[in-house]
């Protein structure tokens, strides 16, 4: 008993020291804001990202996955201007930085099935990132993107039993995904 008395007490000690101050950075010096006219060209850089994963995936899958890299790393900045709370943000950071690691265990050479179950189980925090943070966008973000994200979910789900589920997704992810990073610069 005096073990666990002496192990409760120093949890009572550590909650009376007083918090570390937090370095409080002045809101003027964050360079992605709205106001930034740069910042709108983040998206339109994932997209050509995104457009040219494609077209040279077939070529060079090392050009390919480098392309990857460009569209999903682009879209990090953007993820704090978009609407939604931290838990979204969360699942918008979580997709982007997975899909980029799987991006670079593609380069390094892993194995094709085992990348392509990896990049349909991230569709999960992208579908919830692209949904909610459409929800609290107007014009053709929201609807786009209120058709990309459940259809996203919905294909990680079911893709597996599709035949041809790559080309499936591809007829439907490639033309939504371009336009509603589209509509998203347009947006910012």
């Amino acid at each position: 008993m005096p073990v666990v008395a002496a192990f409760l007490a120093s949890f009572e000690r550590i909650e009376r020291v007083a918090p570390l101050p937090l370095i409080d950075c002045p809101r003027s010096s964050n360079v992605l804001t709205h106001s930034n006219p740069y910042v709108a060209f983040l998206p339109l850089l994932s997209l050509c990202g995104w457009l040219f994963m494609f077209a040279l995936k077939r070529r060079s899958l090392f050009i390919g996955d480098c392309m990857g890299l460009l569209y999903h790393l682009a879209l990090v900045p953007v993820v704090q201007l978009l609407p939604g709370g931290v838990e979204l943000k969360f699942a918008g950071y979580l997709w982007l930085f997975c899909d980029a690691m799987i991006d670079m265990a593609s380069i390094n050479g892993a194995g094709h099935d085992a990348i392509w179950k990896a990049r349909m189980a991230v569709h999960l925090p992208a579908a919830i990132w692209i949904t909610g943070a459409s929800a609290g966008m107007s014009g053709g973000a929201f609807y786009i993107g209120m058709l990309l994200g459940p259809g996203l979910l919905l294909h990680a789900v079911f893709g597996p039993r599709i035949r041809n589920t790559k080309q499936v997704l591809g007829v439907f992810v490639i033309p939504t995904m371009a336009a509603w990073l589209g509509c998203v610069a347009y947006w910012l």
